[in-house]
């Protein structure tokens, strides 16, 4: 067996590992975690079959070719248009668009990120990564595209209204979503092991299915680490879950991100999925999340002068003491002094008591997705 077939066999196991069984209704959704590689057999050359309906060919490492149709276009991207091949439904192939391929300074940076991302083993083969698997070329042998995971599930905005999460996960608690909060903290953790830092946090870039795992998606927004110099950076991002400098100081996105703008932007989405999608700085006549963000005004400070909105001191109530106070360093004092910004590991902890207090309690308001009473202090 070649590499290349080697290859192939890895992917489609890695593919099929990331779709894995529904946990039955009402049970706890798995840890994530990745799997070891098991080989299938599967022989990458049986996928060269021409096809005279294709209408785009491009080619893997070895010159094999893969015949693409319009039909099979899922989306069009910022720089590349990706594909499903039907020769295989567990993987997607993005392609540069023309306009891309067209100028200089979009491809050299568009194969300088390829490349980057290709060196980092462990991120291609985590389970939970739409990560570039293998890349493809043009006739000529220069990469225009790449191979990535097929990744499937609801978008995480699913979770941030209780009727969402009645609908398509059904039998889902507490317990449930704040299991999701810790796999998504998991994926988040891994990839700053290797220097890499998710610039956009936008609910509808995480994926999340019924055994409660999640996927990261949109990997071409990452910031890669290079061998020397700067991160490879991309500038996009969602206002209301931007940590504040960035935006009180727009200056600072031409600048890499940083573990604490990291740290902030996690807390938000980790709070809105246990807070049934209530924003952290969202208050009793506030408006805009992004604008209330900004303001630094926060209700988890009771000296800030503004209050929840009615009824959500119920759902707060019943997180445990330590995790609260963990969300109000983020958001108060880690506002001004991002230094101060919990880490990761602290936010992980917290989770996982809050797991365990939901786990023993015979209280059904302290499992509940919106409890019907204040917890007693």
């Amino acid at each position: 067996m070649t590499w290349l077939e080697i290859l192939f066999s890895r992917l489609k196991h890695l593919t099929q590992s990331s779709q894995q069984p529904s946990s039955t209704t009402g049970s706890r959704p798995a840890p994530q975690r990745p799997r070891a590689p098991v080989t299938t057999g599967s022989d990458w050359s049986l996928l060269a079959t021409p096809d005279k309906r294709s209408d785009l060919t491009v080619y893997d490492p070895k010159g094999t070719p893969l015949y693409l149709k319009k039909a099979d276009v899922i989306t069009h991207g910022g720089e590349g248009v990706i594909y499903r091949f039907t020769r295989n439904p567990n993987v997607l192939i993005k392609v540069c668009k023309p306009e891309t391929l067209a100028d200089a300074k979009k491809l050299v940076l568009f194969r300088s990120r390829l490349a980057a991302m290709m060196r980092l083993s462990e991120c291609r083969e985590a389970p939970f990564l739409a990560w570039p698997l293998m890349p493809v070329m043009d006739a000529h042998g220069a990469p225009i595209g790449f191979v990535m995971r097929k990744c499937l599930g609801r978008t995480l905005r699913a979770l941030f209204a209780p009727m969402q999460v009645q609908r398509f996960f059904p039998g889902w608690d507490r317990l449930h979503v704040t299991q999701v909060a810790l796999n998504l903290l998991d994926a988040v953790r891994m990839l700053a092991k290797h220097k890499v830092l998710v610039n956009d946090f936008n609910p509808g870039n995480f994926l999340v299915d019924k055994a409660g795992l999640v996927r990261l998606i949109d990997c071409d927004s990452f910031q890669i680490p290079v061998e020397s110099g700067t991160p490879l950076m991309t500038r996009t991002f969602t206002p209301e879950f931007c940590a504040p400098e960035l935006l009180l100081h727009p200056e600072l996105f031409e600048q890499p991100r940083t573990p604490e703008q990291v740290r902030f932007s996690l807390a938000v989405v980790i709070y809105m999925i246990l807070m049934s999608g209530l924003h952290p700085y969202a208050r009793c006549g506030g408006g805009d999340p992004a604008e209330n963000l900004k303001s630094g005004k926060c209700p988890l400070d009771k000296n800030s002068g503004v209050r929840l909105p009615v009824s959500w001191h119920k759902s707060i109530s019943w997180l445990t003491p330590s995790l609260r106070n963990c969300f109000q360093q983020m958001f108060t004092v880690g506002f001004d002094h991002p230094d101060k910004r919990p880490l990761l590991g602290e936010l992980r902890t917290e989770l996982e008591n809050f797991i365990t207090i939901m786990k023993t309690s015979k209280n059904t308001n302290q499992r509940a997705i919106l409890p019907t009473t204040a917890r007693k202090r």
